[in-house]
């Protein structure tokens, strides 16, 4: 997929996936919980982690998760799985969070966006998606946090060959204008949530397929086939 390519197919995937920001409701720090137990879960289970972990502490603070027991907070947040690792991950979060920076993110959110991004990332258990997704979600930095949606979603495309981490972020920020990330980063997920799964993708309901290198691969579609099913043509 050529750079004409990609920005055409966010541009229709973000008009089909309007901005709905799932952190709006959140503190920054909730923001940075709820990307911690979202690991290896569902929306809905992370969002039933989260609800847990306020029924047991109240307000979800730095300060109450690093002076709740380990087996408490597992015990709250069981719906989103893998609660044991999790549990004292969330905790040393709490306790550094509340040592560095007095149990507030708001000094480290006004950073320059590096100098935050290495702020966050010195936290024990953060690691570059889930500070991409606090300075994106919770201070509208120009980042474009990569999940498992994304990171297939750009392999398809063939923006990167492989699954690493930075260098799936950096062609996605190279080629996204730092006004567009938040949106195009939602608007991908999305998509791959609803449409280009892992597994059975619903290609005859792509409206982005045309361009897609991995539909191309798997069709064997023709330039000029290409050309007339993304203007919505069709030949005589």
């Amino acid at each position: 997929m050529d750079r004409d390519a990609f920005t055409r197919s966010l541009r229709i995937l973000e008009r089909r996936h309007p901005l709905r920001d799932w952190s709006a409701d959140l503190t920054p720090f909730e923001i940075l919980v709820s990307t911690v137990l979202s690991q290896s879960t569902t929306v809905a289970n992370e969002r039933r982690g989260l609800a847990g972990l306020r029924k047991t502490l109240g307000d979800i603070t730095p300060a109450a998760l690093a002076a709740a027991h380990e087996r408490d907070i597992a015990r709250a947040i069981w719906h989103a799985g893998l609660a044991r690792q999790k549990a004292p991950r969330l905790r040393a979060i709490g306790h550094e969070v509340v040592r560095s920076w007095r149990g507030e993110l708001d000094s480290v959110l006004r950073l320059p966006t590096e100098d935050a991004r290495e702020a966050l990332m010195s936290i024990p258990g953060v690691g570059p998606k889930t500070a991409d997704a606090v300075l994106a979600m919770a201070a509208d930095h120009p980042t474009f946090p990569v999940d498992t949606h994304i990171a297939r979603i750009a392999r398809r495309w063939n923006l990167v060959g492989t699954q690493d981490y930075e260098t799936v972020r950096s062609a996605l920020e190279a080629w996204t204008p730092a006004r567009k990330r938040k949106a195009w980063h939602l608007a991908l997920v999305a998509h791959g949530r609803e449409l280009c799964k892992a597994r059975n993708p619903q290609c005859d309901a792509c409206p982005v397929r045309s361009d897609c290198d991995w539909y191309r691969a798997h069709h064997g579609l023709p330039l000029d086939a290409r050309a007339t099913e993304r203007h919505g043509l069709t030949k005589d």
